[in-house]
């Protein structure tokens, strides 16, 4: 009988704060599915924006220097902001972005 290897993903946080130029801003999850995240974004405490996105999982990196990742351990990570439009959305209004959500969340593989 073969070793199976166990897959482990460390999922995104429910609650961050924002470093680098979004560094002001403070992430809240408000809803999720299998295939995607919606977030309030606030600034200052006051709710600013909404994104929502399909979740993206990475590799982690286990030798930085030599550029090795994980074969079993994955994480999953916020989208930067060249995803926006593509696999990734803003919206000022919350129920526009809960219908994408559930837009998204239907999207099927084509086979």
């Amino acid at each position: 009988m073969r070793n199976k290897e166990r897959i482990m993903t460390e999922l995104l946080e429910k609650e961050f704060t924002g470093g680098g130029e979004v560094k002001e801003f403070k992430f809240r999850q408000i809803g999720s599915s299998e295939l995607a995240y919606c977030y309030e974004v606030k600034l200052f405490d006051v709710p600013h924006h909404y994104e929502v996105f399909l979740k993206k999982n990475s590799p982690v990196c286990i030798d930085f220097e030599k550029r090795l990742y994980s074969e079993t351990e994955f994480k999953e990570s916020y989208p930067k902001a060249n995803s926006f439009g593509i696999t990734a959305w803003s919206f000022m209004d919350k129920q526009e972005a809960r219908e994408k959500l559930i837009e998204i969340s239907t999207i099927k593989e084509e086979d």
